[in-house]
């Protein structure tokens, strides 16, 4: 730094860096330099240039760039490229990483104005300027991208993509049964009649509904979200003669049709619904035998199948709900609780396998232990409306209790710095129910 404050001519690439954000925009107080000293900040730029390989030029004319006083044109640089992160998902809210990214202009002077754009395929968004975007039904089966602009004056500009363009997938569980984008949780009690409860987005139940009649002649009920591709959460149920049918939501609480979409079914123990898991846009199932053997079946966006895999063994020994975006990331989870009780947490990057952590069989770590008492576990969202999925768990008791996620920590601790909020009880008389899901 010089006497005056300013980084010297020797130091351009040494001058303090400045972070992003859009609540507090890049400030910096030095003022600019002298007339002469522009000039050979000017020359340091163009020499470091040559270094490295890059072609700089001055933005004036080449006669302007000889007259004496001439201000030199100024440089943006941007380090630390910003991360496309959150929920892709149709109604999920996206955002723009930039806590890494850092900027600064030489010479220096002024204050700098940060700026978002989106993009769909590749095509401008209208409307969607800010650092987060909620992802609509046009985005579906899309790559949406983000830019962020540094501005410090007009001639003095730097734009830079934000890395990992996301393909958006269907409508996930979480966004709910009934249309209104929070947390329901479906129970089939003992007479077959499947009910609703719908909750309003900050941890209190709505008016129990009853959707259907007639339910006990299934033997396994889950959820896969949209899985025809119309916006709305749909259910699926196979019965004792291994024939799987689609249940279509209608986005406010009821039904359209029933579809078969399937038979030969009775061969698996256990539905998992994970989501988009091979990140085509489509949500997906996982079906687990009783060999252990588990088996992706790909969605095909209109209610039917593409060409199922066998993707994993050994599964006979877990308990495993799908999860989502548990960790608020564009990786999908699955939960599993081994007989030992633990709680493990199962991340892919919605390519079609499960990331093993370097071991076969792998998982990012637990999140938990003393779950072996909890005889069902579910995800379906956030309950009490803290941008956070939680886990509901019912005892042999019957009560129902609400595990409040926090993934505050994760983006800088993985999943060491998942956390709890709390565990409070939400209900009783749970144990009653035949299917809960």
């Amino acid at each position: 730094m010089d006497s005056g404050g300013a980084c010297s001519s020797q130091l351009i690439y040494g001058c303090p860096r400045q972070p992003l954000s859009w609540r507090n925009p890049l400030e910096t107080s030095t003022p600019l330099p002298t007339v002469a000293r522009r000039r050979r900040r000017l020359f340091s730029v163009l020499a470091a240039s040559v270094v490295a390989g890059l072609l700089v030029t001055s933005a004036l004319p080449a006669e302007a760039a000889v007259q004496a006083g001439a201000v030199p044109a100024r440089y943006v640089y941007i380090s630390g490229t910003p991360r496309l992160g959150g929920d892709p998902t149709v109604g999920g809210l996206l955002k723009v990483d930039v806590s890494n990214t850092f900027a600064h202009v030489s010479p220096e002077g002024g204050s700098a104005s940060v700026s978002y754009s989106w993009t769909r395929d590749g095509v401008v968004i209208p409307g969607a300027g800010g650092p987060t975007y909620r992802a609509t039904s046009a985005d579906l089966g899309r790559v949406v991208a983000a830019s962020v602009t540094v501005t410090y004056d007009a001639d003095s500009v730097s734009t830079i993509q934000a890395a990992h363009p996301l393909r958006v997938g269907a409508a996930a569980r979480a966004r709910g049964f009934n249309g209104d984008g929070t947390l329901d949780i479906f129970a089939r009690d003992s007479s077959g009649r499947l009910l609703l409860y719908p909750t309003d987005g900050h941890g209190n139940w709505q008016p129990t509904q009853v959707i259907g009649w007639g339910w006990n002649n299934f033997n396994l009920l889950v959820s896969p979200g949209d899985f025809d591709g119309d916006g709305t959460v749909d259910v699926m149920a196979r019965d004792a003669q291994g024939r799987l049918f689609l249940y279509q939501g209608n986005g406010s609480g009821g039904w359209k049709k029933a579809l078969q979409i399937g038979q030969g079914w009775q061969g698996f123990a256990d539905l998992i619904t994970p989501g988009d898991f091979n990140g085509d846009g489509s949500n997906d199932i996982l079906a687990k035998d009783n060999a252990g053997n588990l088996v992706l079946y790909p969605g095909n966006g209109r209610g039917g199948w593409l060409t199922p895999r066998k993707i994993g063994q050994g599964w006979e020994r877990h308990y495993a709900v799908g999860a989502g975006h548990f960790l608020g990331t564009p990786d999908l989870v699955v939960l599993t609780r081994p007989f030992w009780g633990n709680l493990e947490v199962r991340t892919t990057h919605r390519n079609g396998w499960f990331e093993e952590y370097g071991l076969p069989g792998g998982f990012a770590g637990s999140i938990g232990w003393g779950w072996e008492s909890v005889a069902r576990i579910g995800v379906a969202g956030d309950f009490n409306g803290d941008g956070n999925s939680d886990v509901y768990g019912i005892d042999s008791s019957g009560r129902l209790t609400m595990y409040l996620g926090d993934t505050s920590g994760y983006s800088h601790y993985g999943i060491a710095g998942f956390r709890w909020k709390g565990s409070p009880t939400v209900g009783w008389g749970w144990g009653s129910f035949t299917a809960v899901f």
